[in-house]
């Protein structure tokens, strides 16, 4: 079952502290994201290019489980659009394609934050509505459960302890707009790191100006660890097309 709800970003900061309420089974893991809703038919004309709050949340199970679990998040209220239903894994994958056709300009980062209370969503809100672009999102992305039982040291991925990720999705069309959107990206991962922020996801690494200090961000005190492998496997770092770990030897 996959629940996928479109509600009113005048309800944003309702919608976020319902999720934050929201207990979810290790077969659960839910995702909002703010943004502005896309000029398409499936949407009702009078929403085009409004604020909206978005909920999507994948159950790895039976169906009828599936609906019952996920129904909370479905019954906020008065959405825009509800496209939940049943429907295979790689089908869900798929979704958003086509909001990332090839040609398009992006650049995302993230960050992980540790508060998300009221004064942490309404930033975060501000920030949704401050973007250039009508295609940008801000995604909120619910941690912990069994992702938060393995420990900092028992894999490459390092600290697993932050309940929150944030990625900031910059998605536009024009190359003169490049600055604009940047510029909005980098702000809003700035100003949200004081909410006990730190850390990022290297799926949403920016252009990867942030170098080896990304690298530590991200892996923490294993980034040792890894570049002491790096040391011994690839000295000469011919593996480095990558979100990279430099060898020191």
């Amino acid at each position: 079952m996959f629940a996928f709800v479109f509600y009113p970003g005048a309800r944003a900061k309702e919608v976020l502290g319902s999720l934050n309420e929201y207990t979810a089974p290790d077969e659960v893991c839910p995702l909002a994201f703010l943004g502005r809703v896309p000029r398409d038919e499936v949407f009702p004309q009078e929403w085009h290019g409004e604020p909206f709050v978005g909920i999507a949340a994948m159950h790895a199970g039976e169906v009828e489980e599936g609906e019952r679990v996920l129904r909370p998040l479905r019954e906020l209220g008065d959405p825009i659009a509800d496209f939940s239903a049943p429907m295979p894994y790689v089908e869900a994958q798929k979704l958003l394609d086509e909001d990332y056709p090839d040609g398009g300009h992006y650049y995302w980062k993230s960050v992980n934050v540790g508060e998300f209370g009221d004064e942490a969503i309404g930033r975060l809100i501000a920030h949704a509505r401050a973007a250039p672009s009508d295609h940008s999102t801000i995604d909120v992305w619910y941690q912990g459960r069994a992702m938060s039982r393995v420990g900092a040291g028992d894999s490459a991925f390092g600290d697993r302890s932050a309940p929150i990720l944030l990625g900031i999705e910059a998605n536009w069309e024009e190359p003169q707009d490049d600055e604009a959107n940047v510029a909005w990206v980098r702000a809003c991962v700035s100003d949200m790191r004081r909410f006990l922020g730190g850390g990022n996801y290297l799926n949403f690494p920016g252009f990867l100006e942030g170098g080896q200090k990304l690298m530590r961000d991200a892996y923490g005190e294993n980034y040792e660890r890894l570049a002491a492998l790096k040391n011994g496997y690839d000295p000469t770092n011919l593996f480095r097309l990558n979100q990279n770990v430099t060898p020191t030897a």
